[in-house]
């Protein structure tokens, strides 16, 4: 016997049983996919389904050059208060910390480097998830 002869040989009363049983299966699987929908846009709209990215602090530096002594002054011109830790400076493949004696490196505070005619400058901050140069310059010939 097939599926349709079998069909038809049901009552009115068992083909409307075997309908809503059918339409609350569908109804209830609509509901969970709709439910795990939500959820996962929920997630990404507030912000929890991404991984936070860790920055670099926001400041400003200037460079002040003494070809006559050869040095060159780095200036905290204002941003963010920086560890002085997390602060590097490269001249010429060599790097040197930068020392604060409070240990934070704030607006207007300073640091010395030696360098020669040509040089590259290079401020890198180096936290602990990231690396990232704040700034550069190039000693004058």
């Amino acid at each position: 016997m097939s599926l349709r002869e079998s069909w038809n040989e049901l009552g009115t009363g068992e083909k409307l049983l075997i309908g809503l049983v059918v339409g609350v299966v569908l109804l209830a699987v609509a509901l969970v996919v709709l439910v795990l929908l939500a959820a996962v846009v929920g997630l990404f709209v507030l912000g929890m389904g991404s991984e936070s990215v860790a920055t670099a602090p926001q400041a400003s530096f200037a460079f002040e050059h003494d070809t006559a002594a050869t040095e060159t002054t780095v200036v905290h011109e204002g941003g963010d208060p920086i560890d002085a830790d997390a602060l590097v400076i490269e001249v010429g493949g060599e790097r040197t910390q930068w020392v604060d004696a409070d240990g934070t490196v704030e607006a207007m505070d300073s640091f010395t480097v030696d360098v020669r005619p040509g040089d590259r400058i290079r401020l890198v901050y180096e936290g602990e998830e990231t690396t990232e140069v704040l700034a550069t310059d190039d000693v004058p010939e």
